[in-house]
């Protein structure tokens, strides 16, 4: 036991001497050696001395304009595409996305239920789920739960 003690006595007094040199660096006055301490003087020319050249003026430092950097609200999984149907009255609402494929020749469709806690956005206001009308571009982020696809927020484009 008195071995495990004095290893570990030995690390604070080696640390403790390390903090008191690394003081003592910080506090010793600076001292400054010039390569030639002897310069020669230089013999006198009858040529006439270049004028001295003018100080730079320094640039007036504007100060770094910080850009807007539009983070993402949600991470998850997403999916984008027109609607093709909703349906509000049934338990729990459900809603009808597709997206086409493009050069694919080929059409992806997305199905998930609403429910009281999904957001539905349109712009940068919450607006109720009766907005999401048929050919709306949308936004629909969802999530996988109680073996459905649950949509947890909708934005309107």
């Amino acid at each position: 036991m008195s071995r495990n003690l004095s290893r570990h006595f030995s690390r604070l007094v080696l640390s403790m001497l390390a903090i008191a040199g690394s003081f003592a660096l910080f506090s010793a006055p600076k001292i400054v050696m010039a390569d030639n301490p002897a310069a020669a003087p230089a013999p006198q020319t009858s040529a006439p001395a270049a004028p001295a050249k003018k100080p730079m003026a320094m640039k007036k430092m504007k100060p770094a304009v910080k850009k807007h950097v539009k983070k993402a609200s949600y991470k998850g999984p997403s999916f984008a595409g027109r609607v093709v149907a909703t349906d509000l009255s049934s338990t729990p609402a459900t809603i009808v996305v597709s997206r086409t494929l493009g050069k694919k020749n080929g059409t992806i469709v997305f199905g998930g239920d609403l429910t009281s806690r999904t957001v539905i956005m349109k712009g940068h206001k919450r607006v109720k789920a009766s907005a999401i009308k048929s050919g709306q571009r949308v936004v629909v982020h969802y999530r996988k739960g109680m073996g459905s696809l649950t949509v947890t927020s909708v934005w309107i484009r």
